[in-house]
């Protein structure tokens, strides 16, 4: 071990008198709010991210094909068959939407119809309602209501075969499945014909090559919109929210940090005749610069230490007990886990050393400024 390395130690462990004793301990517990409260608001950012992302994805097409025209895909079988051929497609189902009015016992309210592919298993003038929807309309499985759509506006009876919940407030409070026969009974169609076709793939982070495949293989007749493009403005949003998170309370960091400047500059102070005995012994000015340098990182690596155990704690604890809570009519969730991700923890660790090295830099520098010939004289 080097005499630097063994200096910083025992200084750090030292007894120091009352003001530096303070100072490194606000510098300390300065540093572990900051890192603490960094980590957890990128994991609140992140879960909120990853969860409409997943309840996104498991409710909607990862890729959407629309005829340009807006019309009918008459040739789907063919289409469908086609691309179930391509990598990292695992299966394309027949598509449409409609907007629609349902009209229960004592209300009317709005609507999207779904075709629901495979997804629930009903016939005929069955439906599968979002939960919040029909809670809304105070219909239960068995009841029978009626629909109006914008094509067919003479009322249709349907039964609630099924309710689902999805855990987004907008799909929930608006989403009818129903069937593809049902779906053209409604629209006094004999066959049902979709508007689009949704494909589900193996990766979803490829998505955009698979969707770029698409393009060239149909050409320019058809419309492709792949999830990452379809929903680019939500999560350019959250994005931009978590950066913004990061720099405002990096300054928490930032202020914290000058603490150790205090600190160290008080040490320096302290340490006046140490240092001069160690420049009489032939210490150099980069021996007394590593000195302080280690000093200060020490309080800086006690301060991240425990900020990283105090995030890390109460993303866990957060998520135990569900304490972020929130209006799913605002924000579509009601409930925002903690996602801790190791890459954004070893971001903060590096910001956080980052400035606390920045903090050493100048009290490290007036250390090694001291002429032992005078302060030898003044003891």
């Amino acid at each position: 071990m080097s005499f630097e390395l063994k200096l910083a130690l025992k200084y750090f462990r030292a007894r120091r008198k009352s003001l530096a004793r303070f100072t490194s301990v606000v510098a300390i517990v300065g540093i572990a709010v900051g890192v603490a409260a960094l980590i957890i608001a990128q994991s609140l950012a992140k879960g909120f991210q990853d969860e409409m992302r997943d309840k996104i994805l498991a409710n909607t097409a990862h890729i959407s094909i629309f005829h340009m025209d807006g019309g009918e895909i008459s040739n789907w079988q063919d289409i469908k068959n086609n691309l179930e051929k391509t990598e990292n497609i695992k299966e394309v189902l027949p598509m449409s939407f409609e907007n629609a009015l349902v009209i229960g016992e004592n209300e009317t309210s709005y609507a999207i119809l779904k075709v629901q592919g495979s997804k629930f298993k009903i016939q005929g003038s069955e439906i599968a309602i979002g939960a919040k929807l029909a809670e809304k309309l105070n219909l239960k499985i068995g009841d029978s209501a009626e629909i109006i759509t914008l094509e067919n506006q003479t009322p249709q009876k349907i039964k609630i075969a099924e309710t689902f919940e999805t855990g987004l407030f907008d799909y929930d409070s608006t989403w009818i499945y129903v069937s593809p026969e049902n779906f053209a009974r409604l629209h006094n169609k004999q066959v049902f014909t979709p508007a689009n076709l949704g494909i589900s793939v193996k990766d979803i982070y490829k998505s955009n090559e698979t969707a770029n495949k698409i393009r060239t293989e149909l050409g320019e007749n058809f419309k492709i919109v792949d999830w990452q493009e379809a929903n680019r403005p939500l999560f350019a949003a959250l994005s931009l929210e978590r950066k913004v998170s990061l720099a405002i309370i990096s300054l928490i960091i930032f202020i914290a940090a000058l603490n150790i400047t205090t600190t160290l500059a008080l040490l320096v102070n302290e340490r006046r005749l140490d240092i001069a005995v160690l420049r009489t012994c032939g210490a150099k000015t980069s021996n007394l610069i590593k000195i302080f340098l280690l000093e200060g990182l020490f309080l800086g690596f006690v301060g991240i230490f425990c900020g990283v155990i105090l995030g890390l704690l109460a993303c866990f604890a957060g998520n135990y007990f569900k304490l972020v809570s929130i209006s799913a009519e605002v924000y579509s969730l009601n409930y925002i886990p903690f996602h801790p991700q190791i890459s954004n923890i070893l971001l903060i660790i590096l910001i956080a050393f980052a400035v606390c090295l920045g903090a050493c830099v100048y009290p490290a520098f007036k250390a090694s400024k001291i002429k032992p010939s005078e302060n030898l004289r003044l003891q």
